[in-house]
């Protein structure tokens, strides 16, 4: 099936991006421009060396996925890329689940399969774009140097 970037990414014209990148500054701190945000809350970021990064939301994860921009816009027609970057089949899945994004939302993981949750309708719901940032950032950071199969402990605090 085909797919627009708008059937795949949120607008993000509105949306306080220092706010937003402010809990992956850990990670982000080589880049200089936001491209896409992903329904599924990752970012595509123009980097300092003019190639483009993926950043996942649910691992922590940044891949220079291109080398500029023309580059991406090129890769952007592959399917292939498509079905992994913005998981169209998952985003289909959740709306006839009746979990519609309203504005300025994107998906969330309840909890984040870096440390063990499922790429399942049960685990992800519209979140508010700042608090899906802050969050996956947080935990991120907080378990970024931990070797694979550790156990963690998630805990919240109340404000």
């Amino acid at each position: 099936m085909n797919y627009t970037l708008q059937d795949l990414t949120i607008d993000f014209q509105d949306i306080d991006l220092e706010d937003i990148c402010s809990c992956w500054q850990w990670r982000l701190s080589t880049l200089k421009n936001l491209v896409l945000i992903s329904k599924m809350g990752d970012m595509f970021l123009l980097g300092k060396d003019d190639g483009v990064y993926w950043l996942q939301t649910d691992s922590g994860e940044l891949t220079k996925i291109a080398q500029s921009l023309d580059h991406f816009e090129q890769l952007l027609a592959d399917e292939a890329n498509i079905d992994n970057w913005f998981l169209p089949l998952l985003l289909e899945d959740l709306i006839v689940a009746g979990k519609v994004l309203k504005e300025n939302e994107v998906y969330s993981y309840r909890k984040l399969p870096v440390i063990g949750g499922e790429y399942s309708i049960d685990n992800i719901d519209p979140v508010d774009v700042s608090v899906h940032f802050a969050f996956s950032g947080q935990i991120c950071e907080q378990i970024q140097n931990l070797p694979d199969g550790t156990k963690v402990k998630i805990t919240c605090k109340k404000i």
